[in-house]
């Protein structure tokens, strides 16, 4: 019976620490400008990075976030081999990390649905090849007309394209305050109208700062934008609109 105890935390322990090792590799695919590489068997590295801009390669050691009874962090140093292979510990904290990635789940399916799917490059509303949730074709991109592409295509595109919009959304909001709903709103306008166009949003984006939102869903709907894509733009501007209530 002991030794099937054991065996049983065994296979626990190993399963939260792959469990963890995806997790972080996901939260890793996030930035578009990484490559993620997971090595197969045990070793001193679990995760692989590669920066496609600076061309860098850098290792991590995934760890578990544990906390001893009195509540302080439990801190596990790198081996010497590590260290000489420049091994960075990437302490993860799985509840915590997992709810930061699902945060933005719902804002991803409502997208998804506003911009529609197809597995073919199509022309949009203003004559733009487009394929997959709104992707605009890029001088850069190698989809080709008439294929057929798969999900797994269309999902690793959307979640670059989702990326750049986050991370363009942020910079426009700066250091104004808003609360998670008016973020997402950003987010959308960004994903589809592209982050200089939403920056020409003047009034919108002062009302923004002054904490109107009544007057900013209005200078929403008052724009090219609505007569654009009239149903898309009343439903974000009725979100930002009851966003403080």
């Amino acid at each position: 019976m002991a030794r099937f105890s054991t065996s049983s935390r065994n296979r626990i322990t190993a399963a939260k620490g792959l469990s963890s090792e995806l997790l972080a590799a996901a939260k890793f695919a996030k930035d578009p400008n990484l490559i993620v590489f997971t090595p197969v068997g045990a070793g001193p590295i679990d995760i692989l990075t590669l920066n496609i801009k600076t061309g860098e390669y850098q290792g991590y050691d995934v760890k578990t976030r544990n906390y001893r009874k009195d509540g302080s962090k439990i801190n596990r140093p790198r081996t010497r081999e590590q260290k000489r292979l420049g091994v960075k510990i990437f302490n993860f904290d799985p509840e915590k990390d997992w709810r930061v990635m699902d945060t933005y789940n719902e804002l991803k399916q409502d997208i998804k649905t506003h911009e529609g799917y197809r597995d073919h490059i199509y022309k949009d509303s203003l004559g733009l090849s487009t394929i997959f949730w709104g992707h605009l074709i890029l001088p850069t991109d190698e989809y080709i007309e008439g294929i057929n592409y798969s999900i797994e295509d269309a999902e690793k595109c959307f979640n670059k394209d989702f990326n750049i919009a986050l991370q363009a959304a942020e910079k426009l909001i700066g250091d104004i305050e808003v609360n998670h709903i008016q973020k997402c709103v950003i987010i959308e306008m960004v994903y589809q109208l592209g982050g200089p166009r939403t920056s020409k949003f003047k009034k919108m984006w002062q009302a923004l700062k002054d904490g109107d939102m009544e007057k900013c869903a209005d200078e929403m709907i008052n724009s090219r934008w609505h007569s654009q894509t009239q149903s898309r733009c009343e439903k974000l501007a009725a979100k930002m609109r009851s966003s403080n209530k």
